[in-house]
């Protein structure tokens, strides 16, 4: 279970509740889904046999403190999958394998896109991992949390040899926040999962739960695992004028 001050809600006076600005609705019905093939997953292609992995899943940690984190560059691409062999932790909307980075050492605004790509065949027989953010400070205190209706369809001809997938930014300013970690994982509630009660801080917020309710059957099929893309890049500065 997390510990009292890991992932407290609502965030700390300063924290800048506003970074998450509306996107566009996603539709994820079968019609929006066209786009390249794409190579199989790294993990059971199945998704029955991803959901009775997942299942059988423990966390790994008491609270954040103990994670692994990998370092992200100051600009670049990183690839990833979560999948069977990356960590379980219990989260406040559930258990969910995750990744967890560490942020730039970086004094200038930068972004974070985290990407993930959809497997298996065309919707609706596909599958995808829904990501969520949270980002916490050197104390591993939650600043800030993503919800599900921060996510949207990148089609896989918007980037050169890209595939389709849902994505969420970020943006950072270590001037005004001192931020230091990321940490991406799934609602549990998507994989049937759900805690038996409602947590403080839960990111299935009420608009969260109407994102889910209206689209019903129109969602892809949410997957425990998946591949993810992560881009760091650096913010200009304003031009003069």
């Amino acid at each position: 279970m997390i510990a009292s001050r890991v992932f407290k809600a609502p965030p700390r006076a300063g924290a800048r509740n506003d970074m998450w600005k509306p996107t566009k609705p996603l539709l994820l019905l079968a019609s929006g889904l066209a786009g390249c093939a794409t190579a199989p997953p790294p993990y059971p292609v199945d998704l029955d046999a991803r959901l009775s992995s997942y299942a059988s899943s423990a966390a790994c940690c008491d609270d954040p403190s103990g994670f692994v984190y990998a370092a992200l560059p100051e600009s670049g691409t990183v690839d990833l999958v979560i999948g069977q062999s990356s960590p379980a932790f219990e989260f406040q909307s559930g258990l969910s394998r995750f990744a967890a980075f560490r942020l730039p050492d970086s004094s200038a605004p930068f972004r974070i896109r985290v990407k993930s790509f959809f497997d298996g065949p065309e919707s609706p027989d596909g599958s995808v991992f829904y990501p969520v953010l949270a980002m916490m400070d050197e104390s591993f205190i939650v600043t800030r949390v993503s919800n599900l209706e921060n996510l949207r369809l990148e089609q896989a001809l918007a980037t050169p040899g890209g595939e389709t997938g849902l994505a969420v930014t970020a943006p950072f300013d270590p001037n005004i926040s001192p931020e230091r970690y990321l940490i991406v994982f799934t609602p549990a509630a998507l994989l049937g999962a759900a805690p038996a009660e409602r947590r403080e801080g839960d990111v299935l917020t009420a608009p969260t739960m109407s994102w889910l309710e209206s689209r019903g059957n129109g969602l892809v099929r949410p997957s425990p695992f998946g591949r993810i893309s992560i881009l760091v890049a650096p913010v200009a500065p304003p031009g003069p004028g």
